[in-house]
């Protein structure tokens, strides 16, 4: 009876042993594994969170022109405040909205963005086609965050049309709070 308890210990010992030498290959294995498979979930969570963020700013920028084309209609004189709202994701930043451009340039009926590490998107105006800018003659330029923006119709001070008449209106945009 001794004989077999202590071949049974001797079994179990060598099954620990074997289970200790064989415990830096399975941990080897187990970060391979690890090392695979971590850049592509974080790669997809990644190209989630930027779908997600564009989505959202592209529908903020739709509703945006939608309420500028409203005022421009109504004629000069009429104004809209406008929530608006870039927010960042958990993995992508927005790092500027422009509204417009200078009186007649490329951009003055569109909105551009660019999001973190990537190019500017230009959404453009249609149907009215609606020229806009800010106070300064220049584009209105914010970042991320919630802003409120003053949109009013105008007699703008410049020929838009190149008619050779000072009676075109467009859309002046004023920050009014962060």
């Amino acid at each position: 009876m001794k004989k077999t308890v202590s071949s049974r210990r001797r079994g179990n010992l060598s099954k620990s042993a074997a289970g200790i030498e064989g415990l830096p290959l399975t941990l080897i294995i187990t970060m391979v594994v690890l090392a695979i498979t971590v850049p592509m979930i974080f790669g997809s969570l990644r190209a989630y969170d930027r779908a997600r963020v564009e989505t959202a700013l592209e529908s903020e920028i739709n509703r945006f022109t939608s309420a500028v084309q409203t005022v421009y209609i109504a004629g000069p004189g009429n104004s809209v405040a406008i929530d608006f709202h870039a927010l960042d994701g958990s993995m992508t930043g927005v790092e500027s909205v422009r509204f417009g451009d200078v009186p007649n340039g490329s951009f003055a009926s569109s909105v551009r963005y660019i999001l973190q590490s990537r190019a500017e998107c230009v959404v453009p105006m249609s149907q009215p086609s609606v020229p806009m800018g800010a106070d300064d003659g220049c584009a209105l330029q914010i970042g991320s965050g919630k802003y409120k923006i003053q949109a009013e119709c105008i007699i703008s001070p410049t020929d838009l049309n190149g008619d050779g008449r000072l009676s075109d209106t467009c859309v002046r945009l004023r920050l009014i709070s962060r």
